[in-house]
């Protein structure tokens, strides 16, 4: 059997490789998230006293723990499938990014080192709190160090440096990767925090007791604050990574934006439109229970909830009447052109001004919250509008892992593993379309 020529029968290796790593992601963007947030969490209760900030980073680092063995676990096998499932493959990239891989295992093994350490000496450190605090702190670093490094490849097998494959500062500082570094960064804690949310709406709805229900509305409430708040930080982002991928990539831009997954990232839009709506809603109906009212928030708090909703509407208007090719289409498919679906100018406004409404709405919220609110008296809708946004953020991940890999796939015509260099048989396409050149193959 030829080397590399192997397969999984029914479901096919792409469909293995897609779900080891999608999972692995789910796992590894929570845990880096959620380290930072625990850590954050204990210095606010160091400094503002509050013990209910010392319960939930404790607890936060607990789980932590528990889950880092899956999520390695998963790492471990993806590693094992790439190499068995497409081996010339991997010895090309492991040849250009031999570097990289190396202090991506040690960030990750320190990162194990000192996440254990940290919730292990919790009690021996509970009077040198700003030492324990440094603990969490460093596993978090050492957490983005290893995403950083992973960034670099997955963004290089999009957006291949125009330059020989051996230049090392080239690969890694590669059109791309300081975008897509910088979305993964912001949408660990925006997915983190809002599962946390989830999870304390989940409790709240469950608990009886008074106590209990205080502490889990509190961290729906805290969850929310980082989830969406840096959920706003994504449009603006969003678009600067985008924009590598058309000038880098274009026929990869095409077909994500333009071409027939264009849906998908319709699909993306309308779930970051979902959470936007719902967390702008829950923030209205917290404000009913600011412990100094306030009714001209509130009503500031309720005109920003019905602009969110314009601007959602404007983002997930499709283009033409052909949103799903072949499955979903309507009044003459894709000759009938939507005015209001256009990228220019009517997506621009929607994403600037939901990035707008959203940051000042969470100013509303915080001004509030500085006051304090009346926990354990939230209805049991608002709950449900966290566990939807902890729903609809994990089918986002899913969502935009999907759009970022399908992008290569340049409508199968062919499919790259990176684009323009190596399709998807693992075949390396001439010198002169590639923008490493000939050098992809020989790099040390």
């Amino acid at each position: 059997m030829p080397i590399g020529d192997l397969d999984v029968p029914i479901i096919g290796k792409n469909v293995v490789i897609a779900v080891l790593v999608q999972s692995h992601i789910l796992f590894a963007a929570f845990i880096i998230g959620a380290v930072l947030i625990a850590a954050t969490s204990e210095y606010l209760g160091l400094v503002t006293k509050q013990p209910r900030y010392e319960r939930f980073a404790r607890n936060l680092a607990r789980f932590v723990v528990l889950l880092f063995a899956s999520g390695a676990a998963l790492a471990i096998t993806f590693v094992l499938a790439l190499i068995t499932l497409f081996p010339v493959f991997f010895s090309y990239l492991q040849n250009i990014f031999f570097w990289v891989f190396l202090v991506e295992a040690f960030m990750f093994l320190g990162q194990i080192i000192i996440v254990y350490a940290w919730y292990n000496v919790w009690d021996k450190l509970a009077y040198r709190k700003v030492v324990h605090v440094t603990f969490g702190m460093i596993a978090g670093f050492f957490g983005l160090m290893a995403m950083t490094m992973i960034d670099a490849v997955a963004s290089y097998m999009l957006t291949p440096a125009e330059a020989p494959a051996t230049d090392v500062a080239r690969t890694f500082l590669n059109q791309t990767m300081v975008p897509l570094n910088m979305h993964r960064f912001v949408g660990n804690f925006s997915y983190a925090g809002f599962l946390i949310a989830g999870w304390g709406a989940w409790r709240y709805l469950r608990s009886t007791r008074e106590e209990d229900r205080e502490y889990y509305d509190w961290m729906g409430h805290w969850g929310l604050i980082w989830g969406f708040g840096f959920l706003i930080l994504q449009p603006v982002i969003g678009y600067g990574y985008l924009k590598g991928i058309r000038e880098s990539s274009p026929e990869a831009f095409d077909t994500i934006m333009l071409g027939d997954k264009a849906w998908v990232f319709l699909l993306l839009v309308t779930e970051i439109a979902f959470m936007s709506i719902a967390a702008t809603a829950y923030f209205v109906h917290k404000l009913r229970f600011a412990q100094k009212p306030m009714p001209m928030l509130r009503k500031l708090a309720v005109g920003s909830l019905g602009f969110t909703a314009l601007f959602t509407v404007l983002n997930i208007i499709p283009a033409d009447a052909n949103i799903v090719p072949g499955v979903l289409s309507f009044a003459g498919g894709e000759e009938t052109k939507i005015p209001l679906g256009q990228m220019y100018p009517w997506k621009y406004i929607g994403l600037i001004g939901l990035m707008l409404v959203g940051f000042f709405v969470v100013a509303l919220y915080l001004r509030a919250a500085a006051n304090g609110f009346h926990w354990g008296r939230a209805s049991r809708w608002s709950q449900y509008a966290l566990i939807g946004c902890a729903l609809a953020v994990v089918t986002t991940m899913m969502t935009m892992g999907y759009t970022r890999e399908t992008a290569r796939r340049v409508d199968n015509a062919p499919g790259y593993l990176i684009y323009n260099c190596i399709t998807m048989e693992q075949e390396l396409t001439p010198a002169e379309q590639c923008p490493a050149g000939d050098t992809i193959g020989n790099a040390p």
